[in-house]
Parts: C-alpha cells; structure tokens; sequence
C-alpha cells in the first residue's frame, strides 16, 4: 500500500483549509439569520435576516399552522410559542384545538423582529349552558378595560375603541379604532378580557376580539331569543336572559 506523500498531505490540507474559508462567513451569516429570498415581491434574489413570530394562546397545547403546515404547538407551561428563521412576507396563520373554535390571521414577519399576537384565546364550539333557578347578578357596563387602557364605544349598529395608552402592537397612544359594523342592533357590550368583548346582535351572541390586524375574529358564541347578556369579570361567569329564564355558562375564559 503506497503511502500518502509530503506534497499530498500538504494538498490535502490546503484543500480543507480553503472550504473552511469558504464556509466559515457562510455559517457565520446563517446563525445570524441572514437568508436568501428566492421569491421576492420584485422578483430580485436578495439576502435578508429573518425574523419570526410570538404567540401566547389560551388553552394550553394548541397547535399552530402557518401557511396551512403544522409548524409547532404551544407551550403547556407557558402557553407561548416563539418560531423563527422566516422570511420577511406575509403568512396565513391558523392556531387551532380541538373542541374549539380556530383563531385565523394573516400576519407581516418583519426582518430581524418578531411578530406578536400574545392575547390570543380560543372559545369552545359547543357552550354547555345550565339553567339556573335564580336571578343574575346586577352587573354594571364599563366602557373602559380593566387595564385602564382601552375604552370601547358603540352606536345602534357598530363598534369602536380608543387607547388610552399603547398597547403593544395592535394600538397606539390616542388612536381610534373602528371595530365592526351590524345590520341589527347591538346590545349592552361587556369587557370579556382586556382584549376581547362580549355583545349580542339581534339574538346571537358575539365574542370579538380588537385587535384589528388584518380584521377581526369574531365567533357566534350561542343563539338565544331576546337576550340580555350579563357578563361578571370577577367569578367569570356569563349568564343570559332570554324569554324569562336564566342561563349560565361557566368556564368560558381558559
């Protein structure tokens, strides 16, 4: 067996040290999030740094889909999940569970940032309300969120909010917002959360959310005739009045 030379061992070397030039600003660009855009707006091949995206849902173990893929669940001591290494454009997201209602919106990953939706809740498909052999409580309408943040506002047909103060990426320091418009009539209008509201439109009762980034999700809860819909914060409970009986639903916020 013919021994490798001198001169070859020195090629050799030569060699292995000219792919780690090579490859080392390759790796290096890479770990700091630079990619090329293969499918740029202007059709240009490009390198730009990636960015991501940061989302906090309620429940537990949801799963997230971007651009119809499955791409990662949440977190079930946090309920967060934080994904990265995209290019800058816009995705279709859907975070879904089972037993509940999908949460749907497309979304800008902007480079070297990440995109938050950290209020996201999911509401059950089927309510299970019991009737209840008692009154509601007497529970007063507040037009201002518990963080003192926001307020909201309607007329007869449509809903708007003002922040008070910024609140991260879905309002600014005095911006008004215009929510959604109905053809009947809107009913009293609870604070669900700091960023959800809870109505009724002629009979069915609505959940929405405010944050108006690429519209809003808003889900038909349940249909009643007639409802007066009392929402108490405190014990979280929603009860609904209609054609003389009280219902209540418990567990609606996770």
């Amino acid at each position: 067996m013919e021994l490798m030379t001198k001169r070859d061992r020195t090629a050799i070397f030569i060699f292995f040290i000219f792919l780690f030039i090579l490859g080392a600003p390759s790796a290096v660009f890479y770990s700091q999030g630079y990619r090329v855009d293969f499918n740029p707006p202007d059709g240009v091949l490009k390198i730009v740094q990636t960015g991501g995206f940061y989302f906090k849902v309620a429940p537990d173990h949801a799963d997230i889909y971007i651009n119809g893929k499955l791409t990662k669940g949440t977190s079930m001591l946090t309920n967060t999940a934080y994904i990265e290494n995209l290019l800058p454009k816009n995705y279709d997201i859907e975070i879904k569970k089972d037993g509940y209602r999908p949460w749907k919106k497309t979304l800008e990953v902007k480079e070297r940032e990440a995109t938050e939706a950290r209020n996201i809740i999911l509401f059950p498909e089927n309510p299970q309300f019991i009737i209840m052999n008692q009154a509601p409580p007497k529970i007063t309408v507040s037009a201002t969120s518990t963080d003192k943040k926001k307020t909201v506002e309607s007329s007869e047909y449509e809903i708007s909010a003002t922040f008070l103060e910024k609140d991260g990426p879905i309002g600014q320091q005095g911006e008004k917002i215009f929510l959604t418009r109905f053809s009947e009539k809107i009913g009293d209008i609870f604070w669900l959360n700091d960023y959800y509201l809870i109505f009724n439109v002629g009979n069915k009762i609505k959940i929405s959310e405010i944050d108006g980034r690429d519209g809003l999700n808003i889900i038909d809860l349940a249909e009643f005739e007639n409802p007066e819909v009392i929402w108490d914060k405190n014990a979280k409970k929603l009860y609904i009045v209609s054609e003389k009986k009280t219902y209540l639903l418990e567990n609606l916020l996770p």
